[in-house]
């Protein structure tokens, strides 16, 4: 198949129908008519989210490089997919998304209360015992040097470090399925092989959903990143 038509089957897919089950009061509502805003959190406007800068490296659209500074994130623990998805099922996800939110809330090692962060991210990788896939859930913690973030006082919420890292970047508006998004990410390797792009052989799937409550499907946004090195 030559690069032409796998860019087009790609594109076809991102034309597809998303939805996300991953929805709660307290998300911020995403204007997508704000999108004006500079290429670099496009979709953050004025809510804390994970900074990066355009590498100057030549790709077809609908591709977008980028760089990503070190920063930190606030992470469920590994979980197994259910029914192929790490978002379908409200009951076994939300337990671990609310207690992220309980994070921000004040249940952190200094009392603090944080404004709640873009993007939701969720990251998906195969278990190394099992056949299995395995998912988590994340936020991102801004800065706060010279200290660190507070510690989360909740047993499996982990705050961690992710490294400097490049990533490839395909974002959508529509509203968000995980088997759209496996299948794009699927596309994305493929074609990133035949561009001659390197990128590491147990690659996580990355989905930056950029939603909220109640939001209508003409208003979400998500990203899809393959990203070299410095996973968390």
């Amino acid at each position: 198949m030559n690069i032409s038509l796998q860019l087009l089957i790609l594109v076809t897919l991102l034309k597809g129908t998303w939805s996300l089950a991953l929805l709660n009061p307290k998300i911020d509502l995403v204007d997508l008519k704000e999108e004006a805003n500079a290429a670099n959190n496009r979709y953050c406007f004025s809510i804390p989210c994970p900074s990066y800068t355009l590498n100057p490296a030549k790709i077809p659209k609908p591709f977008e490089v980028r760089d990503y500074k070190n920063s930190y994130w606030l992470s469920t623990p590994w979980f197994p997919e259910v029914n192929g998805s790490c978002l379908a099922n409200r009951d076994a996800i939300n337990p671990y998304y609310n207690h992220l939110l309980n994070y921000f809330e004040g249940l952190n090692s200094m009392g603090l209360r944080f404004e709640r962060t873009r993007p939701v991210r969720v990251v998906s990788r195969p278990d190394p015992k099992t056949s299995d896939m395995l998912c988590a859930i994340r936020f991102y913690i801004p800065d706060m040097y010279p200290m660190h973030p507070p510690a989360s006082i909740v047993i499996d919420v982990i705050l961690g470090w992710d490294k400097d890292r490049l990533c490839y970047v395909v974002g959508q508006r529509g509203a968000i399925v995980w088997s759209s998004a496996k299948r794009v990410f699927k596309s994305m390797k493929s074609y990133l092989t035949r561009l001659g792009r390197e990128y590491p052989e147990d690659v996580e799937l990355t989905m930056d959903a950029f939603t909220g409550y109640g939001v209508t499907d003409d208003r979400q946004y998500m990203e899809i990143l393959v990203c070299q090195e410095g996973q968390f």
